[in-house]
């Protein structure tokens, strides 16, 4: 027993068992190329992200799963998120679908980091167009008011004048028995 301490064998880096699978995942796998510019966390409201987050995911799995939304944002909240390994640790859940989600949820990253406040220029085109829906659909409903009022008050006038027209014809009447 003269090995003084020292192991014979492989070490751990020469042992496959205990390589590090996530390096070789992300050296065997292809990425679009908006994977390459980094976005910085600090510059992104992500409580506007957490409802897109939390519906994409929800469609995509057909119910809502709390762990895995929650997972999602918690891989976001790091400074400088890895879009490569957020989408090999999300593919467990999402499968097929994890590379679309994930570039969807980056090209959004991109953008929010590159307006004020920190909210995807998407978002805010959506919001703008819902507001501009909603005026649309107010001066409908106003619209339709008004025809409604209009044939109201056409129909009280028409009334009005017969009621009129019916008291001239009583008061002939009475004059004509005096």
């Amino acid at each position: 027993m003269g090995d003084a301490g020292f192991f014979k064998g492989t070490s751990a880096d020469q042992d496959s068992r205990f390589s590090n699978k996530e390096k070789k995942l992300l050296k065997s796998m292809t990425f679009p190329p908006e994977f390459d510019q980094k976005v910085d966390m600090k510059k992104v409201n992500l409580d506007v992200m957490r409802p897109w987050i939390s519906t994409r995911i929800t469609e995509l799995l057909g119910f809502e799963d709390e762990v895995v939304i929650d997972f999602t944002i918690g891989l976001l909240e790091e400074e400088k998120p890895d879009p490569r390994r957020m989408q090999i640790n999300l593919t467990g859940f999402l499968e097929k679908n994890t590379q679309t989600f994930i570039l969807d949820l980056w090209k959004l990253l991109l953008s929010a980091q590159g307006s004020i406040g920190g909210v995807p220029q998407e978002f805010l085109e959506a919001k703008k167009r819902e507001l501009q829906q909603s005026k649309r659909d107010e001066a409908e409903r106003s619209l339709r008011q008004q025809t409604v009022m209009d044939a109201i008050r056409r129909r009280k006038e028409a009334e009005l004048a017969e009621a009129k027209e019916e008291s001239v014809k009583r008061s002939r009447f009475v004059c004509k028995l005096i």
